[in-house]
C-alpha cells in the first residue's frame, strides 16, 4: 500500500513537471513565431496600426490647417483686389 501511494504520488509529480515543462516549451516556441513574424513585418516596410492611425491624424490635422490658411489667403486676396478696383 505504501508502495502504491509513493509510487501515485512520484508519477503524478513527474506528469506535473512534463505539462510545466510542454507549457513552457509552448510560449517558447509563441515568442519565436512571433519575433520571426515582426522581423518580416519589418522587413516588408509594413506599418503597424497604432503607427497608421497616428498618421492619419496627423494627415486630418495638417488638411484642416491649410483648408484654414487658404480661406485666409483667399479672404486676403479679395481684399486686395477689391481695394485696387477702387
Amino acid at each position: 500500500m505504501k508502495n502504491s501511494k509513493f509510487f501515485l504520488k512520484d508519477t503524478a509529480s513527474i506528469i506535473t513537471g512534463a505539462l510545466s515543462t510542454f507549457a513552457d516549451l509552448k510560449k517558447e516556441i509563441d515568442n519565436i513565431i512571433k519575433s520571426r513574424f515582426e522581423k518580416f513585418i519589418n522587413s516588408q516596410g509594413i506599418v503597424s496600426r497604432e503607427d497608421f492611425e497616428a498618421l492619419i491624424d496627423r494627415h486630418e490635422k495638417l488638411n484642416s490647417e491649410f483648408i484654414l490658411l487658404k480661406t485666409k489667403l483667399e479672404n486676403k486676396n479679395r481684399k486686395n483686389s477689391s481695394k485696387k478696383k477702387k
